[in-house]
């Protein structure tokens, strides 16, 4: 599945954007740049998590590899606002369901970790972090 290009990453929903998982994302995204061509979120899982994050800078880690960093909500998980993912377009996400449409009406959702979803922000395509990390050997 390492050859799967995903044009739209979310990191975010109530199950995994957790202060843990925030930390372990925005590991991967020091020092690293969003690829060209996708739109990368981070949506905290609440209020609480994501004063927390900003406290320890993890929001300044994922503006400046290219993240959008959000408020705390629903966001891409259930597209039920305007951050929705075209027809025909992946998101790599953290969400917890992917089923056809979940995201947008014909959108592809492929369900990974807060580190690999963000492993697959900067390469551009569903990718294992350990690889991208030096630990895949």
């Amino acid at each position: 599945m390492q050859d799967v290009g995903v044009g739209h990453v979310f990191i975010g929903s109530c199950t995994n954007s957790r202060i843990e998982d925030l930390r372990a994302a925005a590991a991967v995204a020091n020092g690293r740049r969003v690829a060209d061509g996708v739109r990368a979120l981070v949506v905290p899982g609440s209020g609480l998590v994501k004063r927390q994050a900003e406290a320890e800078g993890l929001d300044r880690i994922f503006t400046g590899a290219g993240f959008e960093w959000r408020e705390p909500g629903c966001s891409m998980c259930l597209a039920m606002n305007p951050d929705k993912v075209p027809p025909g377009e992946r998101c790599a996400s953290t969400s917890n369901r992917n089923f056809v449409g979940r995201q947008g009406p014909g959108a592809r959702t492929h369900l990974l970790s807060p580190a690999m979803a963000a492993a697959a922000a900067v390469t551009g395509r569903l990718s294992d972090v350990r690889d991208l990390m030096g630990a895949g050997e």
